[in-house]
């Protein structure tokens, strides 16, 4: 955690620079997310304390970068899958911010279908196959879901 800020810094400001910082941050932590071993044997608790640590340390970050605008669909739809594939069911504030920043992107319609099949499976299945978002969330997605089936 000592080298956060070296890994990606946050620039001051406003625009391009946070976006670009939002983005890295999240593709990072998916890459960190998609490649970690699936089994820990013995030292599955001592995997999950560090999961919940590193996500602890980026907390107030990912719910910036979700609440802000920041991310676009592509960077929503991978932050909401990072969360998935983490398996930890104590970060509720930032999945209510990915739930939001969800609403907004799918009244604009900038969902298509890749991003309505990923954000469902990770919202359906994300604290170890429990549901993280609301049910107004998935009536909200369902005419998106329904546009494309056609």
């Amino acid at each position: 955690m000592e080298h956060k800020s070296s890994l990606n810094p946050k620039p001051q400001g406003d625009g391009a620079d946070m976006k670009t910082w939002a983005n890295n941050m999240v593709n990072l932590l998916f890459s960190l997310a998609s490649n970690k071993p699936p089994r820990h044997g013995v030292y599955k608790t001592h995997a999950k304390d560090d999961i919940k640590e590193l996500l602890s340390e980026y907390e107030s970050d990912l719910c910036e970068a979700a609440e802000m605008g920041y991310l676009d669909s592509d960077g929503i739809t991978r932050m909401a899958s990072m969360l998935y594939l983490f398996k930890d069911d104590s970060f509720e504030n930032i999945w209510w911010r990915i739930e939001n920043r969800v609403h907004e992107l799918a009244d604009t319609g900038d969902l298509d279908h890749y991003h309505l099949t990923n954000l469902l499976r990770s919202f359906s299945r994300a604290n170890e196959n429990n549901m993280a978002g609301s049910e107004k969330l998935f009536v909200h997605l369902e005419p998106s879901v329904i546009q494309h089936i056609d």
